[in-house]
């Protein structure tokens, strides 16, 4: 069975009286995929499913950093449910417009500090041993992604 028919199967097993449809919704630089998850007669009327292929990703250390997020009071998606030894999460929908798609020449500068307080938000709250240090062998292998 391929990886959208076991997504498929998994949301059918959470919702099984609720008519969905899925259509991508983002990718990032990672073997996971996103789809929108549009119900019909449910609220919130979308949410978004993950998949993370486990031979490939683990999503678990997502599931930390949201959880991590969170705690910080910044604005980062919830899990809803999540199936870690499918590769399954279902989070919010934090919706489709970014900041590129939002930004003007007369809210350019409320939008950047609102993005750069965020990051300092991050910042203040983290602790040391809680993430991986970002040193240079991880650096190196995330640049190898790219040869």
């Amino acid at each position: 069975m391929d990886r959208r028919a076991l997504l498929e199967q998994w949301l059918t097993e959470l919702f099984p009286s609720d008519r969905y449809q899925l259509a991508p919704a983002s990718a990032d630089a990672s073997f996971r995929r996103y789809f929108r998850v549009s119900f019909e007669n449910r609220s919130p009327g979308t949410l978004i499913a993950m998949d993370a292929p486990p031979e490939q990703e683990d999503c678990r250390p997502f599931i930390k950093v949201a959880g991590l997020l969170a705690e910080a009071g910044l604005n980062a998606p919830q899990i809803v449910a999540q199936s870690p030894e499918q590769g399954f999460l279902l989070l919010t929908d934090l919706g489709t417009q970014t900041f590129l798609h939002a930004i003007r020449e007369d809210n350019a500068d409320e939008l950047y500090r609102a993005a750069t307080d965020a990051l300092i938000q991050w910042q203040l709250a983290s602790r040391p041993g809680v993430l991986p240090e970002y040193d240079a062998t991880l650096l190196r292998r995330e640049v190898e992604l790219f040869p």
